[in-house]
């Protein structure tokens, strides 16, 4: 054990990446505290030329990407081309701890085991580094495609819709955050390195768990729904100025918001219950609408919010920069820079109470020298060889629904022993609304795999010691209930110090921990709405913004990189601490660039539908029913390489089309131009036909196409519960030292109160609650 002012301040990353992804990994390593040197050719890394730039000027310096994803890294100028450029990469791998990489390593035919025994090499990659897909060209728009994440986004009397927000790139890169720790932990005990394979696909596919398990267990698509939810009301609806978020949870506080809209057959019997909504949906809209357009969205949203309803508002990006919770909370950090000055941007994903975020501008080309130093060496103990990277760590998992549960799956998938908190008299939403069912929805099995099961009544000052004493032989609680919750139950951060001093707690509330809107309840609906984010994302500029509908997940994915990160900071100093995490703020960390843009230029790039700011691209019909092809051109010689895939050699001579500025200036032209051949072929055949070509072609995936997906299948990705059988979806990343076992599908409501309240804890079986009907509430009852 050591002291350490950071979390991660032991580490040395080298970052090869030239990505979203891998540059969105390298951005949180350095910003809990890792030294993160960034390689960069003579002339600037790729981003550095990506747009916008700063006042639209461009510039080494001022790409808004780059100024965003590159914070608090040293960037080094290398020349690997030539030998002598090569051979000092050779030197600094044997210098550093970790290493990013997305396809730069393939050319370099470097020995990095023998270079670098204990070295932890992260390698992100489209499709992975086997598998038909392997070579396949992508943009982001190809990978949101063929992850089955853009069938669902949209309207389905239109092409599916890609998300404004770079979503597979970047649940990618945090994934690769997470793997990366995982594998640091494991080799302080082992002293041994190990290769982190990441594919973009495969880690975006996450998003969609629920869908794709819905689909091998009961053969349900999800599809496009213009924004429509299968709960009531659950979604923006227009209001006075703009837009309010109203969602009808919890829903057991439903009818003291139903009161609001001055309607008494809105609070009869007719609608009390969400199952008359769903079934009277439209009825429920044409009673809410007229006193909704009577009020203005922040009025709305509070007015929702003081009735302990999750509502909230869409919010332009100046909205979200006015924003009192934020402001209140600091969330946007002044950032000096020697050319730009200074300027705000976002701060903190989370934070811990020990190991602040350290915000540091992105640096300058080629402004750091590579230091020479030797990497700490780490005793090699083989008789300590764990299979899963988490073994021996025990998660006392209090959440529910879905972003908390997603974290601690995670969490579990990797070797955790994650037991889950059940209460009866209210059971988590993922359970249903029936009580004959609440063990048979296959999205309760696959967001709750791996995990253990109790039930306990914290209303019980006996059930909370059993709680208490199930801590202190814990290492991580995690919680995602509204800020006082857990301390009303005597289980607050400092009573949990008392148990255990070590211990971690991270708290994934929906607005933070502090703030004046700290109270206030939300869902993944409203917090898309209030981040900004839902704001991105629409068919044009003036069209109606879509949900992405994966914020849930993302959240869960950072709740995941705020354990991580806490128990490296522990087990490098024997110290645990206290998360804060709001997911309003975790949310609004995906479109960092954007409102950076908006703060430093006064414009917005998106929303801009299926097309690129830079590209030509488009989402295109082909044979079938609502099947389609994505395809982004990104130069003159692609186009002209397409024109001669589809038999048109002649089209790159039209006028309209024979510069990418022409082709942007007659969009529209260009996309029926191109549909003309799409509309002829299947999807994945175009698809063949064009990545044959190296053209950047993906078809919309949908979860039946995926189930039955050549490359998934070659992969291996699809996983087989041990325990039960049953298909559910595969890992987001692997490990060449393993990791990643699927144990068993989501408990049984109590199914391991035996073990872990008897044979763990010692509790007679008198202790043991009953689990028969009549004891037993859902999350959909009404108080």
């Amino acid at each position: 054990m050591h002291n350490q002012a950071n979390a991660l301040s032991h580490l040395r990353v080298l970052d090869l990446s030239q990505r979203l992804a891998g540059s969105y990994c390298t951005k949180l390593m350095a910003g809990f505290g890792a030294e993160t040197i960034k390689v960069e050719p003579p002339g600037g890394e790729p981003m550095r030329h990506c747009p916008p730039f700063v006042e639209g000027q461009p510039g080494t310096e001022r790409s808004l990407p780059f100024l965003w994803f590159n914070t608090g890294k040293k960037s080094v100028v290398l020349d690997l081309s030539a030998a002598e450029g090569k051979a000092q990469l050779q030197d600094w791998v044997r210098q550093v701890d970790v290493l990013v990489e997305d396809g730069l390593l393939q050319d370099l035919d470097l020995n990095l085991a023998q270079l670098n025994p204990q070295l932890i090499v992260t390698s992100i990659s489209n499709f992975g580094q086997s598998g038909p897909y392997r070579d396949y060209q992508a943009e982001e728009i190809t990978l949101y495609a063929m992850s089955g994440l853009m069938y669902g986004t949209g309207d389905p009397r239109q092409a599916p819709l890609a998300a404004g927000p770079a979503i597979a790139h970047l649940s990618a890169g945090m994934k690769a955050y997470i793997a990366t720790l995982m594998a640091d932990y494991r080799r302080e005990i082992t002293g041994e390195g190990d290769r982190i394979e990441v594919s973009i696909q495969e880690a975006a596919m996450d998003n969609i768990e629920i869908a794709i398990a819905e689909y091998l267990h009961l053969g349900k698509i999800a599809k496009r729904s213009n924004d429509e939810h299968a709960l009531v009301p659950w979604r923006t609806f227009p209001c006075k100025d703009g837009h309010a978020a109203i969602m009808g949870g919890p829903i057991r506080h439903w009818l003291k918001g139903a009161e609001l809209f001055e309607s008494p057959e809105l609070v009869g019997p007719q609608y009390a219950h969400m199952e008359g909504r769903i079934r009277y949906r439209e009825e429920v809209r044409q009673l809410m609408a007229p006193w909704l357009l009577l009020h203005g969205k922040q009025e709305i949203f509070h007015a929702g919010q003081a009735r302990k309803l999750a509502w909230g508002y869409l919010a332009t990006l100046q909205e979200v920069l006015e924003s009192p919770q934020l402001q209140a909370r600091q969330f946007f950090l002044d950032t000096e820079h020697p050319e730009l000055g200074k300027y705000p941007m976002v701060g903190a994903p989370f934070r811990p109470s020990k190991t602040p975020w350290q915000q540091v501008r992105a640096p300058l080309l080629g402004e750091n020298t590579f230091t020479a130093a030797q990497p700490r060496q780490r005793p090699q103990t083989p008789a300590a060889v764990r299979p899963q990277p988490l073994q021996g760590i025990r998660i006392v998992d209090f959440t529910h629904d879905w972003a908390g549960p997603h974290a601690t799956r995670l969490l579990a998938d990797y070797g955790a022993q994650t037991i889950k908190i059940e209460y009866p008299a209210r059971l988590d939403g993922m359970r249903g609304a029936y009580l004959d069912r609440k063990n048979r929805h296959p999205r309760w099995w696959q967001m709750n795999r791996n995990k253990a099961s109790i039930t306990l009544d914290l209303h019980q000052p006996e059930q909370v010691e059993a709680a208490k004493e199930l801590i202190r032989q814990s290492d991580i609680v995690v919680d995602n209930s509204r800020p006082g919750v857990m301390a009303g139950w005597g289980l607050g951060y400092e009573v949990l110090k008392e148990l255990r001093p070590d211990i971690i707690l991270v708290s994934m509330s929906a607005f933070g921990a502090t703030g004046p809107e700290s109270q206030y309840a939300g869902y993944g609906g409203c917090i898309e709405a209030l981040s900004g984010l839902q704001g991105l994302t629409a068919y044009s500029r003036q069209g109606d913004a879509m949900r992405v509908r994966e914020m849930d997940v993302t959240n869960g994915i950072m709740g995941a990189c705020a354990a991580m990160t806490a128990l490296i900071y522990r087990q490098q100093t024997g110290e645990g601490q206290w998360v804060d995490l709001s997911q309003r703020e975790a949310c609004t960390w995906l479109m960092g660039e954007h409102l950076l843009e908006f703060v430093l230029n006064g414009t917005q790039t998106l929303p801009i539908g299926n097309r690129h700011p830079v590209y030509n691209q488009g989402c295109y019909r082909t044979l079938g029913e609502d099947r389609w092809l994505v395809l982004t051109l990104r130069s003159d010689e692609e186009w002209q390489r397409f024109c001669q895939v589809c038999g048109h050699p002649e089209w790159s001579d039209d006028p309209r089309f024979k510069g990418r500025r022409d082709r942007h200036q007659h969009h529209d032209e260009l996309d029926r131009l191109i549909e003309s051949w799409t509309s002829t072929q299947t999807a994945p055949a175009a698809m063949q036909q064009l990545q044959a070509a190296r053209l950047a072609a993906g078809m919309v995936q949908d979860v039946s196409t995926l189930a039955q997906d050549e490359h998934l299948q070659q992969r291996q990705w699809f996983q087989t519960a041990i325990a039960e059988g049953g298909t559910y979806p595969g890992f987001p990343f692997r490990f060449a030292k393993g990791g990643g076992i699927l144990h068993r599908r989501g408990p049984d409501l109590g199914a391991d109160n035996q073990a872990i309240l008897c044979d763990l804890l010692g509790k007679p079986a008198s202790f043991l609650p009953a689990l028969d009907d009549e004891y037993l509430g859902t999350a959909f009852d009404l108080e």
